[in-house]
């Protein structure tokens, strides 16, 4: 990358609480969010368990007759969004507003409006459809939102790349701002899938655990030996993604510099995928180049956390590729049993953490692991742990379809 890119600023609506401070407060004291989704006949009755968010208001965020006209997902996003501008302090009358993109992931798009509509429509006839179906549902409503409401009018990018949409979307934002075509951007990512039809969606993809304790609380265990897959959660998180110097000239805080970022593909369905032929080691040894440095120089990573049997296995072939025996002294975790996977929105809380890690020098635990799988090979942090270096950190996301994605933050030295 050319001009250097930082982090400013972070909005956070996650089951783990509203705002910085909340969310990250609940992954420190590992409060588990996952819990039973209510208020639909079918989850009730089939037992579904997610990331559910509490004390979400949408009017704390948004003039209500616009909250009407959106699905959660889109709300959700409005919400961190406005959370990470204040979070970053920017005055919009004073930045150039033809320079400030909008960079959202996201996998399932809005079913929760649209699985109304449709009801409506079986039962009632189209004429009683809402006439915003149309810009509710499909997965760059966020991305207008955004931008119509606080006036962005720059280089901006809607990515959908399944469960990798957020970390794409954060690292493509980075290389827009390094490579020139904006100063500032809102990245990140939200989702919605608790709804009948998307939770659905999600099952017969083959990653959600079925068949887990009725108390949730080890529901989600990634590199566990039980573990049986993921428990998907809703929420959205955006970061202020800033030209260097641009952020140093208006007296920013700055979090992390983002310091590479790389892509791959397996061109197949993981589940078909032996483990030695992965392409996440490639991303990631990808992203080492990129930001020029070597596996010691990782204190940290973020794992993607599939916690299925064949996609941590996967994980793990991929780290020890990358590490060698250096990984036996690599803290590696994946927070998100505690919220959930959030999907398109899952890159951009792990960066955010990520962010956070390097800001509090404190590594973020992963929960629910009752007996940790020793064929992986991994040191897998299971409670917060302060420690004295803490200097870079990589996040790492897979998608359906094979693809990897691999992302660098470290800590600015003001150099």
């Amino acid at each position: 990358m050319s001009r250097r890119v930082v982090i400013t600023g972070l909005g956070m609506i996650t089951p783990g609480g509203i705002g910085k401070q909340n969310a990250w407060g609940s992954v420190l004291s590992a409060k588990q969010s996952i819990r039973p989704i209510t208020g639909n006949p079918l989850a009730e009755r089939s037992g579904w368990q997610g990331g559910t968010l509490e004390g979400f208001s949408p009017g704390d965020f948004m003039p209500m007759r616009l909250a009407r006209k959106l699905d959660p997902y889109t709300q959700y996003s409005v919400a961190a969004s406005r959370l990470a501008l204040e979070d970053g302090s920017v005055n919009l009358q004073t930045v150039n507003r033809q320079r400030f993109g909008v960079f959202v992931g996201n996998c399932l798009g809005g079913w929760d409006f649209t699985d109304r509509e449709l009801r409506k429509l079986h039962t009632q006839g189209y004429k009683e459809l809402s006439p915003f179906q149309a810009t509710a549902w499909f997965p760059a409503a966020p991305q207008g939102q955004i931008s119509i409401l606080f006036e962005l009018r720059g280089h901006s990018k809607t990515l959908v790349c399944d469960r990798a949409s957020g970390l794409v979307s954060i690292g493509y934002a980075a290389r827009t701002i390094a490579e020139g075509s904006a100063d500032i951007i809102l990245a990140g990512g939200a989702e919605a899938p608790l709804t009948p039809f998307a939770y659905l969606a999600c099952v017969t993809e083959g990653v959600v655990a079925e068949g887990y304790d009725s108390s949730a609380t080890r529901a989600y265990r990634p590199f566990d030996v039980s573990r049986q897959g993921l428990l998907p959660g809703e929420g959205s998180v955006f970061l202020l993604l800033e030209e260097r110097e641009h952020a140093l000239q208006r007296g920013a805080h700055v979090y992390a510099e983002i310091d590479g970022f790389s892509l791959s593909s397996d061109a197949c369905h993981p589940a078909t995928l032996p483990p030695e032929e992965g392409g996440l080691s490639r991303a990631m040894i990808g992203a080492l180049r990129d930001a020029e440095l070597g596996p010691k120089d990782i204190h940290l990573l973020l794992a993607d956390g599939l916690a299925t049997r064949e996609g941590d296995q996967q994980e793990a072939t991929a780290i020890q590729k990358v590490f060698g025996n250096l990984r036996q002294r690599l803290p590696v975790t994946a927070p998100k049993s505690m919220t959930g996977h959030l999907y398109g929105a899952a890159g951009a809380l792990d960066t955010a953490w990520g962010a956070l890690a390097l800001e509090h020098r404190q590594l973020p635990p992963t929960t629910g692991l009752k007996q940790q799988d020793p064929t992986l090979g991994l040191s897998v942090v299971t409670q917060a742990t302060p420690v004295s270096q803490l200097d870079a950190v990589m996040i790492n996301a897979r998608g359906s379809g094979g693809m990897n994605a691999s992302l660098i933050i470290r800590r600015d030295l003001g150099k």
